[in-house]
């Protein structure tokens, strides 16, 4: 080939090549970053679109639409640029579909599917703006300010504690902190702290709320914990020793909720300062009432599809 037929095919060569690296880069930047993981227990794996499912471990970016998956004795806990945190129980499995935030407004938007399992959310600053929402087989769920839990299917271990001994079938959503509603083609219901309510599919209406017993905020601490023998992939194990040092553990008064040795790995230390920011957050803009009677929700709002 002369000189002249060389010079020609180069500038197409180098376009090709130009072409090719801007895919490359926009297919990488089409997988960005959600979260972080900050504790995990085998087996806990995650599969970004398009990609191979991998083992996760502490420090593991989760990027959108990754599926996160725990198996009967895992559990893991991701992190938000927000401070907002999933916390995902045994057996479950969830998908983040959407997380955008600006620190510098404060704002954003997230979006999380739930298809089984136990999943505690532990709002951030998305939460305290525009709010944040869950979606499950047969609701969806939008929390403002707080802290929810949602538990699908329930199992027979929780429907064997509701109060009264009544059945829960479908989906348990409990209210910690601000306020959580709940949403199907029937209507929705709109829950206060402290209360939750059963959704048994997406076309039957939705339950009045009732108080959430002990009981089943144990089980929500079980499925949610660290188990014997594991740590959430903490190198140095924190002992009694550290606590002390640290000044942790002083005059705390037994808590039948968190029964000793559940926690080896702190996820009720993670939950409970969690709680606590959204606690303070939330009453910063909102004024605290008393808790209504016993058999009532005076708090709780419902509304039918014909509204």
């Amino acid at each position: 080939m002369n000189d002249s037929g060389r010079f020609a095919i180069e500038p197409f060569a180098r376009a090709a090549l130009v072409a090719a690296s801007l895919l490359a880069t926009t297919a990488a930047g089409s997988a960005q970053t959600a979260g972080r993981v900050g504790a995990v227990n085998q087996d806990a794996t995650g599969t970004p679109p398009g990609a191979t499912s991998r083992m996760l471990s502490i420090g593991t970016n989760v990027v959108h639409n990754e599926k996160v998956q725990t198996s009967a004795q895992g559990t893991t806990q991701i992190i938000f640029p927000d401070t907002s945190t999933l916390n995902i129980g045994r057996g479950s499995t969830v998908v983040i579909n959407e997380y955008v935030y600006d620190p510098n407004a404060g704002s954003g938007s997230m979006v999380a599917s739930v298809s089984k399992g136990v999943l505690r959310f532990v709002g951030g600053s998305i939460s305290h703006t525009t709010g944040v929402t869950i979606n499950t087989p047969v609701s969806v769920i939008g929390i403002r300010g707080g802290v929810a839990t949602v538990v699908y299917p329930v199992g027979t271990a929780y429907a064997g504690t509701m109060p009264g001994g009544g059945s829960c079938k479908g989906e348990l959503v409990i209210g910690h902190v601000g306020s959580s509603t709940i949403q199907n083609k029937t209507g929705s219901v709109t829950l206060k702290p402290g209360f939750a309510t059963c959704v048994t599919g997406p076309n039957d209406p939705i339950p009045p709320p009732f108080r959430v017993p002990d009981s089943i905020l144990q089980l929500v601490m079980k499925d949610l914990t660290s188990g014997p023998g594991q740590s959430g992939g903490a190198v140095d194990i924190p002992t009694d020793q550290m606590a002390n040092r640290f000044g942790f553990g002083t005059g705390t008064l037994p808590d039948p909720t968190h029964p000793p040795g559940t926690d080896p790995l702190g996820y009720i230390a993670i939950f409970d300062a969690g709680n606590s920011a959204a606690q303070n957050q939330s009453q910063a803009t909102q004024t605290t009432q008393g808790g209504p009677p016993p058999n009532e929700c005076g708090e709780c709002t419902f509304s039918n599809g014909s509204d």
